[in-house]
Order: C-alpha cells, then structure tokens, then sequence
C-alpha cells in the first residue's frame, strides 16, 4: 500500500506561522495531492529586542518545494510559489495545492517557507526609540527593523518539512535524512547580532532632518530595493525619485508626494489615501490595487500605468493623463478635475463607476 510519511516538520516561528502537510494519493497509488496549508498566527508576534519590543506580522511568504524520485504539476522537480498574499493581521489559513507523481519506488519532497523583507509588517513597537521621531525617521526605522528580521531572525527560512512517498509500505529508499536546516544561532536575537541594529537605529534617532533617501542610504539600506512594504505616513516626500523602485504594500496615507518620481515602480497594492501626488510622475507604474481615495493627482502623469483594481474614488484628478493605462475593474466616482470625456474612456475601458450622482451625469 502507497504511504505518506513525515520526516521532519519544523516550525521554529510557530508563533508567526506554522506549516501543515496533508497528501491524498489517487487511486492507481503513483500520483497524489498534497495540500501544504500555511498557518499564519492571529495578531502576529511579539520580539523582545534591544531593551525594548515590537509585533510583526507576516503579510506574505514564498513557498518552495523540491521533490526526488518525484515530479510536480509540470512534469518539474520544483515547485515555486513567491508571493502568498495574507492581507490582514488574522487571517485564515492558506492552502497551496500540488499534485505529485512519483517517477521511482520512493520519493523526497521537501518544503521551505520564507519571506522577504517587504513581506514583514512592523505592527507596533514599545521603547526602542524616543516618540518623537519624524515620520521620515520611522519609515526607515520601520524598514531597518522588518529586514533585520527577515535577514536574522527568520533565516534560513520561517518554517519547512521533509516527507517520504513510497509506492508501498516496506518501499526503503535508503537514503539520509538531514535536517533541512541548523537554525540554533536564529532562534534568539543575542546582544552579539543586534549590536549593529542598534547602531543604526541611533543614527536615525540622531538625524532628525534628513530626508528618507539620505536617511536610507545612511544606515545603509537600497531605496530602490529596501523600502518596500514602509510604512510612510504623513511623511515629506516632496520631489523624491524612487523610479524603478520596489515599494509593493507600502502605506503612503497622508505623504507629501508632490512632483516625486514613481515611475516604472511597483506599487502594488499601495495606500495613498489622502496623500498629495499633485504633479507625480508616475508613467508605466504598476498601481494594481492600489488605494487612492481622497488624494490628489491632479497634474500626474499615469501615462501606460497598471490601474486593474485600482480605487479613485473622491480623488482629484484635473489634467491628469491616462493615456495607455489600463483601468479594468478600476472604481472612480465624483472625482473633482476629472472630465466627461475621461469619464468615458474608464468606463469603455473597464473601469467601475461608483457613483450614482457621475452615472446621472454621464446619461
């Protein structure tokens, strides 16, 4: 009879997520599914860290799953999932679904859960730095810490498990089974490897009238790489250039993004609620989803910009131009500056009104 055996499964950060392996075989015993269901804990967890602490949370991890004697969907010995989006604190469980065929009498799978700096969330922090930092010194702060973490505590990887398939029950493969990973040294954040932490922090604590480029740059991370998924609310960006740059999940609420360059940047699912982006640059960016209720765009260029899911609603938008955007399933409403003959194009190119009062308007 085939069998479905654990090797190892290790969560040493159960407290942020936990990993669980379920396989089901067909009925001919040499093809199956496996059901890898990823746990993320309510309300994230706490870190205790350089005298003081903070809570994140894990807002997406990638998977990976590499097989022996065993193939995936695509006839592959691997598996890559890069972005599994959880998009709130509490969240149900994620199950990324696989389905594997055995090419031997036996085979090793073996499965790892990481994440990328832009994918931890710094929910809250307590007395690691004074309250009246700047909001450009704790976007950065922000940013330094969620890659401190992502680098140090939660290397080599969050969570992972090795499982043995075999055609039948006395199937011996007769192979070594190591652990996937020596995580002894990443379980506790010592003295030793927070030193340069708080370094670094200081320097932004003692640098209240720098800008977040030269603070970034500062304490040595890579605006264009490393700001991803801050936290920059009610910060001054005035003609910042951040082109090309990966800023997915960032929170821009309330930011002063007059006459920036965002252009080809990955904005993905960003909050710009009630930022100022009057005169932006921001052609060929990618906005999908993002959030611009109640900003204003008024002069920006979103020339060839992805706007799918996008929602405008309430924001300002005089002269701004959409040529070559694409706008599917975009919402907008009564939006000051925008025209009748915008409106027209949105909505023959996909977007959503949202507004009764425009439809009355447009009839």
């Amino acid at each position: 009879m085939a069998t479905f055996s654990p090797r190892e499964i290790s969560n040493p950060h159960a407290t942020a997520m936990a990993l669980g392996a379920d396989f089901h075989w067909h009925p001919q015993g040499e093809k199956g599914h496996l059901a890898l269901t990823l746990t993320p804990q309510p309300n994230g967890q706490w870190l205790s860290l350089l005298g003081g602490k903070l809570r994140f949370w894990l807002r997406g991890v990638g998977l990976t799953v590499q097989t022996e004697g065993a193939t995936t969907d695509h006839g592959q010995n691997f598996f890559n999932s890069e972005e599994i989006i959880f998009t709130s604190e509490s969240v149900a469980p994620q199950t990324v679904n696989i389905e594997i065929a055995l090419t031997e009498p036996w085979g090793r799978l073996q499965a790892a859960v990481k994440a990328h700096a832009q994918q931890v969330a710094i929910a809250e922090t307590q007395g690691l730095w004074p309250p009246d930092l700047s909001p450009n010194q704790l976007a950065i702060a922000d940013r330094l810490l969620a890659k401190f973490l992502a680098e140090t505590y939660l290397a080599p990887a969050i969570c992972w498990g090795q499982w043995l398939l075999a055609k039948s029950a006395d199937a011996d493969p007769q192979i070594t089974w190591q652990p996937l990973y020596d995580i002894e040294n990443n379980q506790t954040l010592t003295e030793a490897n927070t030193s340069n932490l708080g370094d670094r922090l200081g320097l932004i604590i003692d640098s209240p009238h720098l800008d977040c480029l030269a603070l970034a740059k500062l304490v040595g991370l890579d605006p264009q790489r490393d700001l991803a998924g801050g936290k920059f609310v009610g910060a001054n960006l005035n003609g910042i250039d951040l082109s090309n740059s990966l800023l997915m999940d960032s929170n821009f609420r309330g930011a002063i993004l007059t006459d920036s360059d965002l252009s080809n940047a990955d904005l993905r699912r960003t909050n710009f609620r009630g930022a100022d982006l009057s005169g932006a640059y921001l052609e060929a960016a990618n906005l999908h989803q993002g959030d611009f209720r109640k900003s204003s765009l008024a002069v920006a260029n979103l020339i060839g910009t992805d706007l799918r899911r996008a929602d405008l609603r309430g924001a300002t938008l005089q002269n701004v131009n959409f040529s070559g955007a694409r706008v599917e399933n975009l919402h907008f409403g009564d939006n000051p500056g925008l025209t009748a003959s915008q409106q027209a194009w949105l909505l023959e190119n996909g977007a959503q009104l949202a507004s009764e009062s425009v439809q009355e308007m447009l009839r």
